[in-house]
């Protein structure tokens, strides 16, 4: 009987470590998130001055390095040395945000401060889609791609001071600067370590989109606002894309033994 349970168990350990990716699993990332996007203002009216669409026009494209990281979940189907699966991430992003001011002093619009401020990226966002790769007894390497789904507000907006004056006293608010949906693609690495554990590296191309133009209607006091009367401002956006390398750990619930 005893050596019928060990041979069973022995079996049973066999069994596991040839197909050692397969199964569920559930970790944590952390990594950097460098984004570019491009955002503008385009006012039109019968008594805009040409010059003046373009110093309102100008795009601003921040961009630069942001922390990104969150958590993973997801569950790999082995056959032999290959896999694929299905995984899902769920992470926060430290928000772009882009800020720029024009001093204007024509005649209409009306003359005075322009504060300009709007984010370029989500503050989080959940991602899911398909993986597949070689998998090793240890190693795995991997592609994934799939659909990405932004989170939080990305609006853009400005707002106007009348010259002498220290407070703005309208504002306008126009479109989100990201799509409400956009795409992620990229490939990774994952190690196993002793028991359920495993650690990866990732690099991921985001694609966020971008948001569709709209018209800003003006916010504030009618005596304010008069000033704009005739006059739109259109906020455009180009596409915000993204690049992340992360790294991570992950656990196991069928793990396999070394």
């Amino acid at each position: 009987m005893s050596a019928l349970a060990l041979a069973s168990i022995a079996g049973a350990a066999c069994a596991q470590s040839e197909k050692p990716w397969d199964g569920l699993y559930a970790g944590l990332n952390a990594g950097s998130a460098s984004n570019a996007a491009c955002q503008s203002w385009t006012p039109s009216g019968a008594t805009i001055d040409p010059a003046l669409v373009a110093a309102f026009g100008s795009r601003n494209c921040p961009n630069g390095g942001r922390f990104v990281g969150g958590v993973q979940i997801g569950d790999n189907f082995q056959y032999q040395r290959l896999f694929w699966g299905l995984g899902a991430d769920f992470g926060v992003w430290a928000a772009t945000n882009q800020s720029r001011s024009l001093q204007y002093t024509g005649g209409a619009p009306p003359p005075g401060g322009y504060a300009f401020s709007g984010k370029e990226s989500p503050d989080g966002f959940a991602a899911i889609g398909p993986r597949f790769g070689y998998a090793g007894h240890q190693l795995l390497t991997y592609l994934r791609a799939g659909a990405m789904f932004p989170m939080g507000p990305g609006k853009s907006t400005f707002s106007y001071t009348p010259a002498g004056a220290v407070k703005p006293v309208a504002s306008f608010t126009g479109g989100s600067n990201f799509a409400p949906i956009g795409w992620v693609a990229g490939g990774g690495a994952e190690w196993g370590l002793n028991g359920p554990w495993s650690i990866t590296a990732e690099y991921l191309h985001a694609n966020l989109g971008k948001g569709a133009g709209s018209i800003a209607s003006c916010s504030g006091p009618a005596a304010a606002c008069a000033g704009f009367a005739g006059i739109s401002f259109q906020s455009i956006h180009t596409s915000a894309t993204a690049n992340m390398f992360r790294v991570g750990i992950n656990y196991w619930f069928g793990y396999w033994e070394p």
